[in-house]
């Protein structure tokens, strides 16, 4: 038995499930207005989204764009839960984004153009921390390079130095319990 899909918040239309590609490379299903062009994201879906993917479901429609609208006359009500949105905001994000969250799911809804702007200021915001990190490399040291990690997985395999420490520190840890231990016990045998 399938779902029956998720109402727009604003428009009061079906939406349409609209798949896309995470960074990590797993595949998000979002919902999407067909009306509108709003894009409803789950709780944790809009932060893995990769920034083509974002101008790929958000393209900019500039009939739509030019066409009058009146603006929403209130928040919308979350597809899931059926309460009030709230407005979301983050100074991570654009000022002028208009981004509602449901308080109860954690669902966000992102108006047409959005989602596309945020991905494309979160790009171009990694790219100069990584070019700040590169610059304080080279002031701190000529061949200086910051390690980077471009998948997570090979970033989790133990390094043998990393393992190495990884031992001394238990070693340490358990020779410490001992000697505590053996404290407690050595104080009540003498009652002390």
């Amino acid at each position: 038995m399938s779902t029956p899909p998720l109402q727009c918040p604003h428009c009061g239309v079906a939406m349409r499930a609209v798949t896309a590609e995470a960074r990590s490379g797993y595949l998000l299903v979002l919902d999407q207005c067909a009306q509108c062009g709003g894009i409803w994201c789950d709780r944790w879906e809009l932060f893995p989204l990769s920034a083509p993917e974002a101008a790929r479901l958000d393209p900019v429609d500039e009939a739509r764009l030019r066409a009058p609208t009146s603006p929403p006359s209130g928040p919308g009500r979350c597809p899931r839960c059926a309460v009030p949105l709230r407005e979301f905001r983050d100074r991570l994000l654009p000022p002028d984004a208009r981004i509602e969250r449901c308080a109860v799911c954690d669902g966000m809804w992102l108006n047409r153009g959005t989602l596309h702007r945020l991905k494309q200021r979160s790009a171009s915001s990694a790219r100069v921390r990584r070019e700040a990190i590169e610059r304080l490399a080279r002031a701190y040291g000529k061949e200086a390079k910051w390690a980077t990690v471009t998948n997570i997985d090979a970033a989790l395999r133990p390094v043998d130095d990393a393992a190495r420490d990884a031992g001394d520190i238990r070693s340490t840890v358990w020779s410490t319990v001992a000697w505590i231990a053996l404290r407690a016990l050595w104080r009540l045998l003498l009652g002390a």
